[in-house]
């Protein structure tokens, strides 16, 4: 009897497991929109990941006098920042560097208001490459790698915790990106017309 019940149990499993899989036909990508992109240094969107661009000082554009947190931020962050002539939709994002050189950073796109909002934080980041998929695409017209000029690491030589960067007087520190890439889910009239990305 006991056999039985397991074996029931092990088949409800197996199916109900079989039913939480993927359904309906793999997401088509878009080419990367990233390259139609203005950016600060033209290395970090040229769809190249054997160039190496870097981030650049982060400037805060506001029509009013600056606060005390706005120029902390600005002292303490650097950005690597896309701009498109108009609102693209964002649903797919891959971030490429050498390994360690980006533990820490946020995903930041500009909502309807003008404001940067962040999407996704990231911390502890140690492999090359970064993906961040979203459930539904975002229309902005600015995307944002807001990167710490240092940060807590703990993988330094396999030692405790230190703190990564420079210290001492104001040094600005960017951070080297192999590519940045940004895509969008094709509809499916549009998928089944082009050939599979690979993505």
């Amino acid at each position: 009897m006991r056999f039985i019940g397991i074996t029931l149990l092990i088949l409800g499993l197996v199916s109900t497991l079989g039913c939480l899989g993927p359904s309906g036909p793999p997401i088509q990508w878009s080419q990367n929109i990233a390259p139609f992109a203005d950016c600060q240094d033209p290395k970090l969107n040229d769809d190249n990941a054997f160039s190496v661009g870097e981030t650049s000082r982060l400037i805060i554009e506001k029509q009013t006098v600056l606060t005390k947190e706005d120029q902390e931020e600005e002292e303490n962050f650097t950005q690597a920042t896309l701009t498109w002539a108009k609102p693209q939709p964002v649903q797919r994002i891959v971030v490429i560097a050498d390994k360690g050189k980006l533990e820490f950073f946020e995903v930041q796109v500009v909502d309807e208001s003008g404001a940067w909002k962040t999407i996704r934080s990231v911390k502890n980041h140690y492999q090359d490459q970064f993906k961040l998929q979203l459930p539904e695409p975002i229309q902005t017209q600015r995307l944002r790698l807001k990167v710490p000029k240092k940060w807590e690491s703990r993988r330094v030589g396999g030692q405790k915790r230190r703190t990564r960067g420079e210290g001492g007087a104001e040094v600005d520190i960017f951070k080297p990106i192999r590519d940045i890439q940004v895509f969008y889910a094709l509809p499916p009239e549009e998928a089944a017309a082009q050939p599979a990305t690979g993505q």
